[in-house]
């Protein structure tokens, strides 16, 4: 009895010794480190995705927990939920803001402006958003007067305005058929524009009828020259031929000179060459009876002084329109502020340049219509742009 006794107090004291290792060794496990979260290969996100976030789930505790095997696991244990990736607010869309545009495919600075329209001239195959786009179709070889020269017009035209339903929305004919140079030296002729214009206005309705039909912005010249006419005088000739019946908007270019956007046109010395040289043509077309078509600015601007960036730029018939960067910007901000206050003829106005500085067709960096641009040579900002924000 007492053997079988000591037998079984053994036996109750191995398993005692057996039990209190297995409970040392579960003492002695270790956890898992929490890993570190990588960005993934590149480092960043694309901008306008909202990335969203999840909140990792605990590993279950003891022996029969499996640690994670690479970095992307599961964290052992809860943390707290990481905040969401910063999505950029919307910037809102500035009503008749527009500007015109070399590269439509890089325009993440117009968004950040908030500009709603985009003159191209090359048309986009796709949408643009969010902006509007008004495409200026070249006269070509029309301005000849060749019959087969205004035939291939005729199908130019059909054919964009085909192709590119729901892509473009307004198209600007021609581009200031005034002047000699866009006549290929030969004098302009309203009669023939308004022809081309008539044409192009039929084809494009026949085709896209919810489309805008802009008629040529004309230069303002400030009267008759070697090389131009007059721009108030070729409107006038435009109108009697029957142009009212062509478009469904004015177009004109009120570049400001050397003057501020407030200055009077009609004062000495400035011989109509300013920004409020539009409300002369407004005039003109309240006497044909044209007071319920808009007007747009297809082209309008200041030219800056390249001293201001270390260049010697020299141009004959331009230097007295040099402004400084701050002219430069709020000559076209007051310009914008002015046409909303007082102008409710006018829509759309277009602020020549954003980026024909980076255009690879100018390699002259004192091609004249680098210094109107809103970037500089090198593509970054001017101080214009901090004017032109929100």
């Amino acid at each position: 009895m007492m053997c079988r006794s000591s037998r079984l107090l053994r036996r109750v004291a191995a398993w005692a010794l057996i039990v209190a290792l297995a409970a040392l060794t579960a003492c002695g496990e270790t956890t898992p480190p929490e890993p570190t979260p990588t960005a993934g290969a590149s480092g960043w996100r694309l901008p306008f995705i909202i990335h969203p976030t999840t909140t990792p789930s605990p590993v279950p505790a003891g022996p029969s927990a499996t640690p994670p095997t690479s970095p992307e696991a599961p964290s052992p244990s809860p943390s707290p939920e990481p905040s969401p990736t910063p999505v950029p607010t919307p910037v809102p869309r500035k009503p008749n803001w527009g500007i015109n545009v070399a590269d439509w495919s890089n325009t993440r600075l117009l968004y950040e402006l908030g500009f709603e329209w985009i003159q191209t001239f090359l048309p986009p195959d796709y949408p643009v958003p969010p902006f509007k786009i008004l495409y200026r179709i070249s006269l070509g070889r029309s301005v000849t007067g060749e019959p087969a020269e205004i035939e291939q017009f005729a199908r130019v035209v059909e054919g964009v305005a085909y192709k590119h339903r729901g892509v473009i929305q307004a198209y600007s004919i021609g581009n200031e058929v005034n002047l000699l140079r866009e006549w290929g030296g030969q004098q302009p002729n309203p009669e023939l524009y308004t022809r081309l214009l008539q044409i192009a206005y039929e084809k494009i309705k026949a085709v896209d009828p919810e489309a805008i039909v802009v008629s040529a912005g004309l230069a303002p010249t400030g009267g008759d020259g070697d090389g131009y006419i007059d721009d108030l005088r070729y409107a006038r000739q435009m109108l009697n031929a029957g142009a009212g019946q062509f478009f469904d908007v004015y177009g004109f270019h009120p570049y400001g000179f050397a003057y501020p956007p407030e200055q009077d046109p009609n004062a000495p010395g400035v011989n109509g060459l300013a920004f409020r040289r539009a409300e002369a043509h407004r005039a003109v077309l309240e006497q044909y009876g044209l007071g319920h078509k808009p007007m747009w600015a297809t082209e309008f601007g200041w030219l800056l002084d390249p001293r201001y960036e270390g260049r010697e730029c020299s141009w004959p018939s331009l230097d007295w329109q040099k402004v400084t960067p701050e002219q430069h910007g709020q000559y076209a901000r007051r310009a914008f502020d002015y046409a909303r206050a007082n102008w409710p003829w006018m829509g759309v106005m277009f602020l020549w340049n954003y980026d024909f500085s980076l255009s690879p067709l100018y390699a002259d960096g004192c091609e004249q219509m680098k210094w109107f641009s809103i970037v500089d040579l090198s593509g970054r900002p001017r101080p214009i742009v901090e004017v032109l924000r929100p």
